[in-house]
């Protein structure tokens, strides 16, 4: 009797860990922020964190371009431009996969970079008179 005990408590550790082990993806829809950039060089940098979940072996993220095109856009006119464009077509998103152990990619960060591009508003810069 106890030795059937432990075949099932064995077999239900088993099936427990195959299940964590070989768990399947999962998708979620996420937000682009600004993660980055510069005024200077005209450049905003956008991006997602993907954490790790216990159990899932990776997490593909779903997003909408329109978002972040508005989102790049909106830094950019705050600081004077036009608009913003992304650098390269299509849609030019880099993918870093970091690995913390069996999974394939835990965790990840996802980046792309905008132009800004229009005028800048000129600043007047009044010179400073020497006596």
């Amino acid at each position: 009797m106890k030795r059937a005990v432990m075949v099932k408590s064995l077999s239900a550790l088993v099936i427990m860990v195959a299940a964590l082990t070989s768990a399947c993806t999962t998708t979620e829809t996420m937000s682009w922020v600004c993660v980055g950039g510069s005024k200077a060089d005209g450049n905003v940098i956008l991006g997602i964190d993907v954490p790790p979940k216990f159990g899932i072996r990776e997490t593909l993220v779903q997003w909408d371009p329109q978002q972040a095109n508005t989102e790049a856009n909106k830094r950019c006119q705050n600081w004077g431009y036009g608009s913003a464009e992304a650098f390269r077509d299509p849609f030019p998103v880099q993918v870093v996969c970091h690995q913390p152990g069996i999974s394939p990619c835990g965790s990840k960060t996802l980046r792309i970079m905008y132009q800004c591009i229009g005028n800048l508003h000129e600043m007047t810069l009044t010179p400073v008179s020497s006596k």
